[in-house]
């Protein structure tokens, strides 16, 4: 038996010789109640499962529906509910599940903004800086960290930045060369697979 692909679908229901089942022909008679008459087996649709259980019940006094799907059964209609909501968007379940999948990743992947400032600057010291310069971009970043830092660097916006650069008590200058070294972080962070792109590039730099 097929579901129909509906808002509702029937749900299968074989007792004795009376049985409700989904209309695929009829999505708006819904229901099907399927029983024997004068050795004959038929047929009669119906709007709502209420309806069908109440005939079934009135062709078969033993009939006891509804009854839960099977594992199964609940599945193929789970599946089929999922499909039609996707197909709405012109949308698969594999384009469902490659796009969860990819997000799943994406988190395994990702890190704190403190970790990343952690790894960002052991890779900075690792270049030919000065101790001054280490220090200067350390400290300037460690705000940065207390700001975010348990957050996962790609849950972090351009818009969350870009206010936090506006918060900061500092001169034009200043808060120019904060924006630079959060820019570089970040790139770091795309370099590393946290994140796929750097949100600061998005944010418009102020006049000096």
């Amino acid at each position: 038996m097929h579901r129909a692909i509906s808002a509702t679908t029937g749900i299968s229901l074989p007792i004795a010789e009376t049985e409700i089942a989904s209309n695929d022909a009829n999505p708006h008679l819904k229901f099907i109640v399927n029983y024997r008459a004068a050795g004959k087996r038929k047929q009669k649709s119906f709007e709502t499962e209420q309806e069908a259980v109440q005939f079934a019940r009135s062709k078969d006094p033993n009939f006891q529906g509804p009854i839960e799907d099977t594992e199964p059964q609940a599945t193929a209609r789970m599946l089929l509910e999922c499909a039609n909501q996707l197909n709405a968007h012109g949308k698969t379940i594999k384009d469902a599940t490659d796009f969860f999948i990819q997000h799943i990743t994406a988190g395994e992947k990702s890190c704190s903004v403190s970790k990343l400032i952690e790894e960002f600057t052991a890779a900075i010291s690792k270049q030919p800086t000065s101790r001054f310069d280490l220090h200067y971009i350390r400290s300037h970043l460690s705000q940065f960290a207390d700001e975010f830092g348990d957050r996962l660097v790609k849950t972090i916006t351009s818009a969350e930045i870009g206010e936090w650069l506006e918060s900061l008590n500092v001169s034009t200058a200043t808060r120019e060369y904060d924006r630079g070294l959060v820019m570089l972080a970040f790139s770091f962070a795309v370099l590393r697979g946290y994140i796929k792109a750097n949100p600061v590039f998005e944010l418009t730099k102020r006049p000096s």
